[in-house]
């Protein structure tokens, strides 16, 4: 059985990490907010200029060009989804670093657990004990197959996204 003192400092620890997750989440929604009001009032200011220039046009050919300019993919709008893509990317792999930090500690004091049921069992319940630590290492070693495989997808797709971001001359950082 665990101490008080090491409950007490499970719990002290499950709180660390809950409010660093927190953190880590207000401040990557503090970084999508700038990001967001910021695009917000480029965009403004960028309509504002074009209604401007639209309507000191002198006659309509000159109109139309200035319409077809603005019906242009924006420079701005392709910056602004790098920098939402790497904001994203950023806040997502280091929510999951921490993650894997939670679950390999939650899996190394589980299986401490067992180590110490194993030690206190009565005789008899060593088959059962070896079924649980024979189970534990199996969902273990499930996460980990799982956990690559997700980071190799994700790999990918930040592959094919530098692919499509240098095939429209999008430049990367």
């Amino acid at each position: 059985m665990k101490t008080p003192e090491e409950l007490m400092k499970l719990q002290s620890e499950a709180l660390s990490a809950s409010s660093a997750v927190m953190g880590k989440t207000l401040e990557s929604f503090q970084k999508l907010a700038e990001l967001n009001l910021k695009a917000a009032t480029d965009s403004f200011s960028q309509s504002t200029e074009q209604l401007k220039t639209l309507m000191a046009a002198k006659d309509p050919q000159q109109a139309a060009k200035l319409l077809a300019d603005m019906a242009k993919p924006s420079p701005a709008l392709s910056a602004y989804a790098k920098d939402f893509y790497e904001l994203s990317s950023k806040a997502g792999a280091e929510l999951a670093a921490m993650a894997e930090k939670q679950i390999a500690d939650g899996n190394k004091q589980l299986m401490g657990a067992v180590e110490l049921l194993a030690k206190n069992a009565p005789a008899g319940s060593e088959g059962a004990v070896q079924v649980l630590r024979t189970t534990l290492t199996a969902a273990s070693a499930a996460y980990d197959q799982v956990f690559k495989a997700t980071k190799q997808l994700s790999e990918q797709a930040e592959a094919g996204l530098a692919n499509v971001a240098k095939a429209t001359g999008m430049k990367k950082g």
